[in-house]
């Protein structure tokens, strides 16, 4: 009987001892792995740093350039007029440019590549990356408003900048292209026969 006794009181204290060890191994842990957490501003530092790098396979220029196709990705890597400069043509949905076409005051223009069914009232069908050599189809005045589409706006965004950039000041592009538009259950029309 003493010896049941003296085995339980055995194993009570290695017990004892085994999860005073653990503890104090668990306890100890925190300390080291916290005293290697980076610092969070730091670490947001160096993420916009590497967003913002110009990456291995690309110049600089090239970099900046694709940047700019994405001012809203890539918005911390440029200053506010940088931005203001990049975003200088107005986005709109397709309930905007329904309202707009009830007082139709503007050309609008379907720059996607192949051409596409058009959405009524279109005035014109110019591909999106021949847009500058076009610019005689376009109104003279450089003020005037002009609402680009594309099928899902990514051509017509790029149209917009192009125009942007030759001074074009009131241009407008449908987010979501066509396929917003139908979205939204407004009607196409087919491709109109363009004059050779």
């Amino acid at each position: 009987m003493r010896y049941i006794i003296l085995i339980v009181i055995i194993l009570a204290v290695f017990g004892l001892i085994w999860s005073a060890i653990s503890f104090l191994g668990i306890t100890s842990q925190p300390s080291t792995v916290n005293s290697q957490l980076p610092d969070f501003n730091q670490a947001v530092q160096d993420e916009l740093a590497d967003k913002c790098q110009t990456p291995p396979n690309y110049t600089a220029e090239e970099w900046q350039d694709h940047m700019s196709h994405h001012p809203d990705r890539y918005q911390e890597c440029f200053s506010q007029q940088e931005l203001l400069e990049q975003m200088d043509y107005q986005n709109i949905g397709p309930r905007d440019l329904a309202q707009m076409l009830e007082k139709k005051n503007f050309t609008l223009i379907d720059v996607h590549v192949p051409e596409q069914a058009h959405i009524p009232g279109t005035d014109k069908f110019i591909p999106y990356d021949e847009i500058t050599e076009n610019l005689n189809l376009l109104p003279q005045d450089k003020s005037s408003l002009i609402v680009l589409y594309c099928r899902t706006g990514s051509m017509s965004r790029t149209a917009a900048e192009y125009l942007i950039k030759e001074g074009y000041t009131n241009v407008y592009n449908l987010v979501g292209g066509l396929n917003a538009w139908q979205n939204e259950g407004y009607e196409v029309e087919n491709i109109k026969e363009r004059q050779g």
